[in-house]
């Protein structure tokens, strides 16, 4: 009986994501490929979240900076409309994080059930 065995003592160079277009993953990657689509795809929604929260906090920064640099005592009107927008942009996303984070444990778990290792509820 032959074991298969991975190294997995040195670093491995490849980019498994996205796979290769040959379809066969480097042999220390491939355990570590243990996403489901349902998950990629949530994660993927994440991910674009996260971007445009760092767009939104990083124009927040920017504002934030000029003003500190200003010290003229108060935000110009429509400089306090734009971070009020944002503001609330920024609060949106944040919903839109926390469902997608149940999104993606209930993908998680779905997984766990389809392999065996939780029972179906």
């Amino acid at each position: 009986m032959t074991e298969q065995i991975y190294d997995t003592s040195g670093e491995c160079a490849c980019d498994p994501f996205p796979a290769p277009a040959e379809g066969v993953a480097c042999a220390q990657c491939e355990p570590n490929n243990a996403l489901s689509c349902d998950e990629e795809w949530v994660l993927g929604k994440m991910r674009a979240i996260k971007e445009q929260a760092r767009g939104l906090t990083a124009r927040m920064n920017e504002m934030h900076s000029r003003e500190m640099a200003a010290l003229s005592g108060g935000i110009a009107p429509q400089d306090e409309a734009e971070w009020n927008r944002l503001s609330d942009e920024l609060d949106r996303l944040r919903i839109q994080w926390v469902e997608w984070q149940e999104r993606l444990e209930d993908a998680i778990e779905r997984k766990l059930v389809f392999l065996g290792h939780r029972e179906a509820t």
